[in-house]
């Protein structure tokens, strides 16, 4: 069963995706972290398969932890689930190895098909 690793600073989009992901029985939630720091920190203790951040959080962006991550776990994939989807920040994306960016208005179905096709490859 697929390790996931949660990064978003607001607690109850943490809870909800948690609570989603239990009841999928797909994926076992590892961990959470309430910013880039914690996520990049916790990644790197958990190994999780795949990490699941929000792009705006604090003491490090997005891009900067999925950077970091990439870095230092490069099998692991990173989804970036975020209010704030631009052309921009795909391209930003793409740069540091994140194949998948999720708009949140994209809706959790959306989320739930692109973290199957990133477990799956």
């Amino acid at each position: 069963m697929p390790r996931i690793l949660i990064a978003d600073d607001h607690k109850v989009m943490r809870r909800t995706l948690r609570n989603l992901f239990s009841h999928y029985d797909k994926w076992d939630v590892c961990g959470e972290a309430a910013d880039g720091k914690e996520a990049v920190d916790a990644a790197a203790e958990l190994r999780p398969d795949l990490v699941l951040l929000d792009y705006k959080m604090p003491n490090k962006d997005g891009i900067e932890a999925a950077s970091e991550i990439k870095q230092k776990l490069p099998e692991t994939s990173v989804v970036i689930f975020t209010l704030n989807k631009t052309h921009e920040l795909e391209a930003k994306a793409q740069l540091v190895g994140v194949r998948a960016i999720v708009g949140k208005e994209e809706g959790l179905a959306e989320l739930l098909r692109t973290m199957d096709d990133e477990v799956s490859h």
